[in-house]
């Protein structure tokens, strides 16, 4: 199987590798703007660290064409307006929903939505729908989406402190409903459930919907 990991040199794609590149029948390719750093290469040497520009399509359509799985982890979480959240985390992943339906029959899309966000981050919503709306359109059956809350780790402080404090505040009981549409979930969690999915196992992520708790 080969998994291509979109933004996978991103602490939540590291994780992802984390927990499938001890599988000999997984190939992983990750690919960003800036490949990965030395580091990355020498702890995860089986995997393909590449750079790529999604906006051109030499970089990445030769590795795209024999996937059995892509994964968006491309994530901006806060941007100053909805065309920034464009620029960054939809136009490029389109290019490569378009190249995915036009090239290939097999290759299934796996999308990190989200139905959920804060007051104030209407557009990153907005960003998230629409690409879900065209992977709906251009992929059907073969588009998966897992929504996820916070996923945290140590590695990225301000998102752990947070996440931490909210885990708290959950063990309050008149303040759980408040803190439950945020759903904090350890990096480690949401990667042995992307495992779950590609291997063909269930996953609660991939079964919450904006209509369901």
């Amino acid at each position: 199987m080969k998994i291509v990991l979109l933004g996978g040199s991103g602490y939540v794609g590291k994780g992802i590798i984390k927990k499938l590149s001890s599988y000999d029948n997984i190939e992983l390719v990750s690919m960003s703007r800036h490949g990965g750093t030395d580091a990355d290469k020498e702890e995860w040497p089986n995997v393909s660290w590449l750079s790529v520009d999604l906006d051109k399509p030499e970089t990445w359509q030769a590795e795209m064409a024999t996937a059995d799985w892509v994964i968006d982890l491309i994530g901006v979480l806060l941007a100053k307006n909805y065309n920034e959240y464009y620029k960054k985390t939809v136009k490029p992943v389109l290019n490569v929903i378009k190249f995915i339906k036009e090239h290939t029959t097999n290759t299934k899309f796996l999308f990190v939505s989200a139905n959920y966000a804060p007051v104030g981050m209407g557009a990153y919503m907005k960003a998230k729908l629409v690409l879900e709306y065209e992977l709906i359109k251009q992929l059907g059956q073969r588009a998966v989406f897992v929504y996820p809350g916070l996923i945290y780790h140590k590695k990225r402080p301000s998102v752990y402190v947070v996440a931490t404090v909210l885990n708290n505040i959950k063990k309050i009981k008149p303040l759980e409903k408040l803190i439950e549409p945020l759903r904090p979930i350890a990096r480690e969690k949401f990667a042995v459930e992307i495992k779950n999915i590609v291997l063909g196992e269930n996953s609660y992520l991939m079964y919450r919907t904006k209509n369901k708790e």
